[in-house]
């Protein structure tokens, strides 16, 4: 029978030969994984590389020098330089066609001065690919739970402020600076399944964060982004602010989770820029309870009605504006705006993906469009005098295809789908709700005349109304 375990090995002795300051491991069972392990930054390198595209011109972070060996094996070709700061920048030449930061933000002490000063050597085609450390943990929690911070030198702890080492925050920071990410790889550590997992999920569910999305949030060590700058860069220093008079919005958010519209809503810059109010309406049944409730509080011309989990980057509040201003009066209310959702495309006579939007980790980045059948409800704008009525027997699902159908069958004209930089930062885990498919029974009733209606949730007709009723499904 074996005895106990020492530094690995079943021999006492090895107690002596320890070095001084080494860990000595005695008994069985397994240790809570070091969430920066060498071997996840290893793999993260690697995945890295393998993730990047061909490009003629690179620029790289200095220390990069392995990534630029292995790289320009692949691509002898390539032209490849370097800077340590935002200030070493000034001194590169041209604009890169990619751009690769190996250590990702935490090597830098003003990450945003530095994105920004990166979007300067970019063209609309450019990529820019990052190494992104994630301690949106659930080892991380463990060590928060536990209330001693003490860290390592190179941990998480001791380095860089923590608000940029999460996904969801990375990506508002890039997006502000005009680089909008997509998830392109990870580095995963494995399911944990102890007791300080499942109370984890259990408080999770308390604040509102099903149990695949924490999973999945909780489990991620390493992010591979990738982004680019499709976006003129509009946020330029001393730029006039929009006048009030030019296009006035308000902002109504039914809201559930106080939290939520804290870190999102209600510290965009997009909003910030233009003076937006925000009208946050708690306890609302459905969104058109939620606009009911807000329209005597409401004296602006536009409303932009969205999710708490919506986070309007820099840049969103002037091009709405914008666009906004440019709609004469006689015309508003004929007016409805969407971001993301289907449209008809005319050449084919199909239906297409439009706009623009980060949702939770990935890029959906599609043509606008004048000729949208059905909006996506995290995000619309309508005039305050609007002849559309929200249907509140649709809840919370649905009921901004239902305004797209109104538009169009009732109405006689066409809403418009828009590409503005907006960040869906949704802790669901997408799947749809049986509310969502009793809304989809009764919109397909309401326009029965109407044939399939599509969505970016699927096509909503008796065929797939029977799938949903399926117990096999």
């Amino acid at each position: 029978m074996r005895g106990p375990i020492i530094d690995g090995m079943t021999s006492p002795s090895s107690i002596d030969a320890a070095r001084p300051g080494a860990l000595v491991v005695i008994g069985g069972g397994t240790s809570m994984p070091h969430h920066h392990s060498a071997h996840a930054e290893r793999t993260a390198q690697a995945k890295l590389r393998s993730s990047l595209p061909a490009a003629a011109r690179v620029l790289a972070w200095h220390r990069d020098a392995g990534l630029r060996q292995a790289y320009q094996i692949e691509h002898p070709a390539s032209e490849w330089q370097s800077f340590d700061d935002e200030g070493s920048l000034r001194d590169c030449s041209g604009v890169f066609d990619l751009i690769v930061l190996g250590q990702g933000l935490d090597p830098f002490d003003d990450p945003a001065a530095v994105l920004k000063a990166l979007r300067s050597r970019a063209h609309a085609r450019t990529a820019l690919a990052l190494n992104l450390a994630h301690d949106a943990s659930l080892a991380m929690l463990q060590r928060f739970v536990e209330a001693d911070l003490t860290d390592s030198a190179d941990g998480p702890l001791a380095g860089r402020p923590l608000r940029h080492r999460s996904l969801a925050s990375a990506t508002k920071l890039l997006m502000d600076a005009g680089w909008m990410p997509t998830l392109a790889d990870a580095v995963w550590d494995e399911p944990r399944h102890d007791a300080v997992a499942q109370s984890a999920l259990a408080l999770a569910a308390a604040v509102g964060v099903p149990a695949a999305t924490a999973q999945r949030q909780w489990r991620m060590q390493r992010a591979i982004v990738h982004a680019s700058a499709p976006f003129d860069d509009t946020a330029q220093p001393g730029e006039a602010p929009v006048r009030p008079d030019q296009a006035s919005i308000a902002v109504v958010v039914p809201t559930t989770r106080d939290a939520q519209l804290r870190v999102n809503v209600e510290c965009s810059p997009g909003l910030q820029e233009i003076g937006a109010r925000v009208i946050s309406v708690r306890r609302a049944g459905s969104a058109a309870d939620a606009l009911q409730h807000a329209l005597p509080h409401l004296h602006e011309d536009w409303v932009l009605l969205c999710h708490q989990d919506v986070y309007f980057a820099r840049g969103f509040g002037k091009r709405l504006a914008a666009l906004l201003a440019g709609i004469q009066a006689p015309q508003r209310p004929r007016t409805l705006i969407g971001f993301a959702g289907i449209a008809v495309n005319a050449s084919t006579n199909g239906y297409e993906h439009a706009g623009f939007v980060i949702d939770r980790t990935h890029r959906f980045d599609n043509p606008g469009s004048d000729t949208a059948t059905s909006i996506d409800e995290l995000a619309l704008v309508l005039p305050r005098e609007s002849p559309l009525r929200i249907d509140s027997t649709l809840g919370w699902h649905l009921w901004a295809t239902d305004l797209c159908l109104q538009a169009i069958c009732t109405h006689r004209f066409f809403p418009r789908i828009v590409r503005l930089p907006l960040f869906h930062n949704s802790h669901t885990d997408h799947t749809l709700p049986a509310a969502f498919h009793r809304s989809a029974a009764s919109l397909c009733a309401k326009y029965s005349d109407f044939g399939p209606i599509h969505t970016l949730c699927g096509v909503i007709d008796e065929a797939s109304l029977a799938r949903s009723r399926s117990p096999a499904t």
